[in-house]
């Protein structure tokens, strides 16, 4: 269970997720995992996802093995919808060798620049059955996607984002830390420990 969320408007676009990890049998929390990721200086990414136990009270997150397993398939250059499809196809052969849907949730968030150079937004997920969904951003404002747990913060955001007098770095990277803060002051399943990472074209 966790918030983790990105944006990107036309010069910029930030990711941002918080730290929590819940053993849902016990409710058991710890905010002690990175959820967020730089693939290169064109792509960053954001999710939520499955814990597997691998004995001796450790666990391993799939998101950060699909990530591991596509470290040398992804470039310098590689772009976000290139990322995107790599975790894709990552996640339909472990689905097509036999794995269970339920063994593999995970929802991947990235932001960055597209194959064309503009800043865009995608998501890859189980509840999409891994195919990859590619918003480019536009020159009328932000676009932004998101995992939550209990709390829905969408109508709140919305209304914050339609309440600002400009989308900039600094009134969306503010935006971020308001919605990790807010979730987490709401929603149990979500720590105000959180990391962010920003992309600019300055």
């Amino acid at each position: 269970m966790t918030l983790a969320a990105v944006f990107a408007a036309k010069n910029f676009a930030i990711a941002v997720a918080d730290r929590r990890r819940t053993l849902l049998s016990s409710g058991v929390y710890v905010d002690d995992v990175k959820k967020i990721h730089q693939v290169n200086a064109r792509v960053m990414v954001s999710w939520a996802g499955i814990y597997h136990s691998i004995g001796n009270g450790q666990y391993r997150g799939l998101a950060e093995q699909i990530i591991n397993e596509n470290l040398f398939r992804t470039g310098d250059e590689s772009s976000v919808e290139e990322v995107a499809e790599m975790y894709s196809q990552s996640l339909k052969k472990r689905l097509a060798a036999g794995e269970d849907m339920d063994d593999l949730a995970v929802t991947f968030h990235l932001s960055g620049r597209d194959q064309s150079g503009k800043y865009a937004i995608a998501r890859v997920s189980h509840f999409e059955g891994f195919q990859m969904v590619v918003t480019p951003s536009n020159d009328r404002g932000l676009i932004w996607s998101l995992s939550r747990a209990d709390y829905d913060p969408s109508q709140w955001l919305q209304a914050e984002i339609a309440s600002l007098s400009e989308v900039s770095v600094e009134t969306i990277q503010a935006l971020a830390v308001k919605l990790i803060e807010r979730t987490a002051e709401l929603d149990g399943y979500v720590s105000g420990t959180y990391d962010m990472l920003i992309l600019d074209s300055i």
